[in-house]
């Protein structure tokens, strides 16, 4: 009988605890779908919420964009650290073709174009500690227009490809010859200056340690701009390629020219592995003519010799352009003859070369300033003409580098 009485106690305290488990589970189940439902009030579900080692990124109108539904994105960074830290935003996976613009408390921080390829749109971005950044992506197309928007870390505090220049070249605060008036046929060295942007150091004259070797072909450093890019253009040529307009259809605007259009297909051939590592930045466009059909630039170089980096004229954003007359005259070529002694000069190139500035216009025709085989300015070539074409790019502020800039250890970009 004592046997039994302990059996129905246990089975009483078992029966007991089931109740009491089932309970909590009931106000486990009860409570965590009142806080689902408080949480569906207070947040969207469509957002998309990061957490990036201490940056917490919340995009508030989603990652992905069509605008289709909507032509505006807003997205917030926050640095939840005690350090300063950094990061890019990049565009994946676009289809379609448009353009961007990225804001920063309504000040327009970037701008560039959308195709189908992956862009880096900022470079290296700090954001201090416990800071919250908020912007505004604005698309525009004239078709449907798809793609995603990313914010990713970004090594900012490691020395990047302009402050190793800087390293490697003291610079000096004036050239040694007259820039504009004289050829630059020794080495100058780099050279602070100034662009519309920024601080700005340029190379001139024989310079010796300013190759990069990039996809196997040997480019040469132009200058730091102003915004902490580096603009390279190609050591040799692409010969006699293209025009800049055809005979009848006259074009200033370099992004309607020939050459624009055959750029683009060359970047994509031939630096699609390094999009990354080239900046969609600016290039100036001198299209501005007086009543005489003098162009600036003519007036600028060859009759008041005042070359400048700071862009008097319409500006675009690319991948890839040209240089303008001013950058070759910086570089050490000057209006009253031919220099084959400053590093834009090759002797493996057999024809002249384009620049992206127009010098004399007509109703029938317009001239582009281009240099000759003897590193001479010519502004009498007629831009219907076909002839050769050195690429320009410029790499991101946070790219880094290996080599040391000769041709027999140029610098060369570390991929990750």
């Amino acid at each position: 009988m004592e046997s039994e009485r302990l059996v129905k106690l246990k089975m009483r305290k078992i029966y007991k605890l089931g109740l009491s488990f089932v309970g909590l589970l009931i106000f486990l189940t009860s409570f965590l779908g009142v806080c689902y439902l408080f949480y569906d009030k207070v947040i969207d579900p469509s957002n998309d919420i990061e957490v990036n080692g201490a940056l917490s990124i919340n995009y508030v109108d989603g990652k992905s964009f069509d605008i289709t539904k909507n032509n505006k994105i807003k997205f917030s960074i926050s640095n939840s650290s005690e350090d300063v830290q950094y990061y890019n935003i990049v565009f994946l996976k676009i289809r379609g073709d448009g353009s961007y613009k990225i804001l920063y408390n309504d000040t327009l921080i970037n701008e560039g174009v959308l195709n189908t390829k992956d862009e880096v749109a900022t470079d290296a971005i700090s954001i201090d500690a416990l800071e919250t950044k908020i912007y505004t992506l604005e698309i525009a197309s004239k078709d449907n227009l798809k793609g995603i928007v990313s914010v990713r870390t970004s090594q900012g505090k490691q020395e990047n490809f302009a402050a190793t220049i800087i390293k490697n070249n003291p610079f000096s605060d004036n050239s040694l010859t007259k820039l504009g008036s004289d050829a630059g046929v020794e080495n100058e060295g780099l050279i602070k200056s100034s662009d519309d942007i920024g601080v700005s150091y340029f190379f001139r004259g024989n310079i010796s340690n300013n190759y990069v070797s990039i996809n196997d072909a040997l480019w040469r450093i132009v200058r730091i701009n102003g915004d902490g890019t580096v603009r390279l253009v190609l050591n040799d040529v692409i010969k006699n390629v293209s025009n800049y307009y055809n005979t009848g259809e006259l074009v200033t605007d370099y992004k309607e020219s020939n050459i624009y259009s055959y750029l683009d297909t060359w970047f994509q051939e031939n630096l699609r592995g390094y999009t990354a590592n080239v900046a969609n930045t600016r290039f100036c466009n001198d299209t501005s003519i007086n009543n005489e059909g003098i162009y600036s630039s003519y007036a600028r170089i060859i009759t008041n010799k005042i070359p400048t980096f700071n862009c008097l004229s319409n500006s675009f954003t690319s991948k890839i352009g040209i240089l303008s007359i001013d950058e070759v005259v910086m570089a050490g070529a000057y209006p009253d003859g031919s220099n084959t002694h400053y590093y834009l000069y090759n002797n493996e190139i057999t024809d002249s070369w384009f620049t992206m500035s127009g010098a004399k216009g007509s109703d029938t025709t317009i001239n582009l300033f281009m240099i000759d085989t003897s590193g001479k300015i010519k502004s009498d070539v007629a831009g219907s003409a076909y002839h050769s074409v050195r690429p320009v790019i410029n790499l991101i502020k946070n790219t880094q580098v290996t080599g040391d800039g000769t041709i027999d250890n140029p610098y060369q970009i570390v991929t990750e």
